[in-house]
């Protein structure tokens, strides 16, 4: 997606820190000598504010709230305006509570198309409780290229449809360790689907996979979850270790239309390199694998995970199969002493099974670079550019409030 960000306002709800490295971390992950600046600092300084008194250098409960309101422009959407929140803090004491972070989003188009999203990770006071959500409203359009591997000469299949969706999984922490167990709900329902193509006559990817033509197809489970959390920061971490394993069954009895199975793992890591440097090597590795008649637009595919930010370099849906293993490799560098900017170097590869064996095929590679612009130091939100290209794909631009992972 290429979009232009029209006007920035930032507002502090309560200050918030994350969590403090423990006494064993001997990582500097933080300049100590240079004090740490944002946007917000700069623009004090261009327009001339003054801060009165000392500032509070104590940790409080509370979340920072960040809002931007954007303007933009998709070939599939056209141009569109909209706003977003971030949300980031702790709520509860901060040396003993995990940083929060979750994000809220409308926008409309010039096509008509309209989306609605709140995605949210808080930790409860003394990380008793991680709930993780992610609901979604999207009256929209978007192309399908049939299941498998990026291929030459693959054609578009546009799709319009909406979604509505409810997922929440409740965590509880087992005592003095960073493992959770959780509990969730899930629910999909596409509804109003049109596949242009077979409206026209044609055999298309969905319909042969389908077994016809539905309008409306429903997904609706329970979930056994597994979390390891030890990031010291979720919106950007600089060290620890992150692992979700999700097990998650949709049955008739709850609203799907068949029964079928999902399990998903999610590994994060976030070594430093050089050794006790400022630079951190962040891995992401996700298994997503279906089991039964998933229905066609709830198989995995690249760009749909939580926060739709897997797979830079291709477009949301571009790969889809009935299983998919996605790996990513990030290098991350402050390049001042006060963690004003910094850039970023990645790259992927995504492996789908084919549609024919079953097995996985060729993996669709992808890579770029990016720029950080620190946009809440007391956070640690940056402010994410994104220059990224995919297997036979054109360079797109990609813009975030949050690291990919």
């Amino acid at each position: 997606m290429i979009g232009a960000i029209g006007a920035v306002a930032c507002a502090d709800i309560a200050r918030a820190q994350p969590v403090p490295p423990s006494p064993t971390d001997t990582i500097q992950t933080e300049p100590s000598a240079v004090p740490l600046r944002d946007i917000m600092d700069v623009a004090r300084d261009l327009f001339g504010i003054k801060v009165k008194g000392q500032p509070e250098i104590t940790p409080r409960p509370g979340l920072s709230f960040t809002l931007l309101p954007s303007v933009g422009y998709n070939p599939a959407y056209g141009a569109f305006i909209g706003i977003s929140a971030a949300f980031g803090g702790t709520l509860g004491d901060p040396k003993t509570t995990n940083v929060s972070s979750g994000s809220a989003g409308a926008s409309y188009s010039t096509t008509g198309q309209i989306s609605l999203q709140f995605k949210s990770d808080f930790f409860t006071p003394g990380n008793t409780m991680d709930l993780k959500g992610d609901w979604r409203y999207l009256d929209t359009s978007q192309p399908t290229y049939g299941l498998g591997a990026v291929e030459r000469g693959q054609e578009k299949y546009p799709m319009d449809f909406v979604l509505y969706r409810f997922f929440e999984t409740a965590y509880m922490r087992a005592a003095g360790s960073p493992v959770y167990i959780g509990l969730g709900y899930h629910f999909n329902r596409y509804d109003k689907i049109v596949d242009q193509r077979a409206d026209a006559g044609e055999v298309t990817p969905f319909t042969t996979y389908s077994g016809g033509y539905p309008k409306v197809t429903t997904s609706s489970g329970l979930s056994v979850n597994v979390l390891y959390e030890s990031r010291d920061n979720p919106i950007n971490a600089k060290r620890g270790l992150y692992w979700n394993a999700s097990l998650r069954n949709f049955v008739k009895e709850l609203g799907s239309d068949t029964p079928w199975q999902s399990l998903q793992s999610d590994l994060r890591v976030y070594p430093h390199f050089p050794k006790g440097s400022r630079n951190t090597a962040a891995i992401w590795s996700s298994v997503w694998i279906t089991f039964g008649h998933t229905p066609y637009l709830d198989l995995p595919a690249i760009g749909w995970d939580t926060y739709g930010r897997g797979g830079r370099g291709y477009v949301q849906g571009r790969i889809r199969g009935q299983s998919q293993v996605y790996t990513e490799f990030e290098y991350r560098v402050p390049l001042t002493a006060n963690d004003m900017w910094g850039m970023v170097g990645f790259f992927s590869e995504t492996q789908t099974t084919n549609p024919e064996s079953g097995v996985f095929s060729n993996s669709d590679p992808a890579g770029g670079v990016g720029l950080r612009v620190k946009f809440n130091k007391k956070t640690a939100t940056n402010l994410a550019v994104d220059f990224s290209w995919g297997d036979i794909q054109p360079m797109r631009v990609f813009f975030g409030m949050q690291e990919v992972f």
